[in-house]
């Protein structure tokens, strides 16, 4: 049973219950109720379990009690709407808040019994409702049926790593300073430093407009631009900048190249070679993958086949932009 974050706000906020409002907990207690109409009262309803109420026949077992005694705590517990420090006060844990939830469930029995006695369970829009409810839970449970019945062999999962492992490849990444200057000529001039041996971090601080400069020029590591899915934590650079990166030797500056800045020098301090990730690391990913591939291509096949079978007039020139 799921209840709202929504409800469980208005029960801190407002201490809601029809029944049973003892000090500092108000608790809903008609949430927590048989969740079928009956149709009619027999003498007494046949059902498995302890029981530990019936009105008119009807039978609340312990088993069903306890479960929404148990959902209704771990929905507090979980909430992110109540403060931790009054979650305790919403829970139910005493003898006698657990006596009031059994008379809510109690009472709302009783109102259940009187709105079928009404006729209300005859109610156009009640049975309206009932009807897409029915046809919305017929639609998600042929879908999971059908995805059910779908599997991936571990043959499968290891054949897709074989065979497309230029996927599972860790990519090569380079840690790399950088500076950007304003124009050509002062790039020369610090390029000069540098090949006269000066600090890159210090001539960075002093010189470069990037923010990095802060930082002596270190944006961290880069990877390559890849044709593939990327981490989007990896940094990527601009054509030139990622050429010059990973054909620089250590520790060696750049030539001077034009960037979206200005003009760049950098040079690259530490490598991470590529690697080669074991199919044991990337099992359930491939797995989760030909399993919703398999799946999508079983319910198109099913559904082609219904078609196939069906009546379907369309009339879609009734449709209007």
């Amino acid at each position: 049973m799921k209840m709202s974050r929504l409800l469980i706000y208005g029960l801190v906020i407002f201490g809601l219950g029809l029944s049973g409002c003892g000090e500092g907990k108000g608790i809903d207690w008609f949430k927590f109720g048989r969740s079928q109409s009956p149709k009619s009262m027999p003498t007494e309803e046949q059902v498995s379990g302890t029981v530990l109420a019936t009105v008119n026949g009807r039978v609340i077992t312990l088993e069903d009690f306890t479960e929404r005694v148990d959902a209704y705590n771990a929905e507090i517990q979980s909430s992110q709407d109540i403060p931790e420090s009054v979650k305790p006060n919403y829970l139910i844990k005493s003898k006698e808040d657990k006596k009031r939830l059994l008379d809510g469930m109690v009472e709302r029995e009783l109102l259940i019994a009187e709105a079928v006695s009404r006729g209300i369970d005859k109610d156009r829009e009640l049975l309206q409702a009932i009807k897409a409810l029915k046809e919305q839970l017929l639609f998600a449970k042929i879908i999971e049926a059908q995805k059910t019945a779908v599997s991936v062999s571990a043959q499968e999962i290891e054949n897709f790593y074989n065979t497309n492992q230029e996927v599972f490849v860790i990519p090569e990444e380079r840690k790399v300073s950088m500076m950007v200057l304003p124009t050509e000529d002062k790039a020369k001039e610090v390029l000069i430093q540098l090949l006269q041996g000066g600090d890159f971090s210090a001539l960075a601080r002093e010189n470069s407009t990037d923010p990095s400069a802060a930082s002596g020029g270190d944006i961290g590591f880069i990877v390559r631009t890849s044709p593939f899915p990327q981490d989007p934590e990896k940094k990527i650079m601009f054509d030139k900048f990622e050429e010059l990166a990973f054909s620089l030797e250590l520790n060696k500056p750049s030539t001077i190249f034009p960037g979206p800045n200005g003009y760049y020098l950098i040079k690259t301090t530490e490598i991470k070679p590529a690697r080669q990730r074991l199919l044991s690391e990337v099992y359930p990913d491939i797995e989760q993958g030909l399993l919703m591939r398999k799946q999508d291509a079983a319910l198109k096949t099913m559904l082609g086949n219904l078609r196939k079978t069906a009546n379907i007039i369309l009339h879609d020139d009734l449709i209007k932009e």
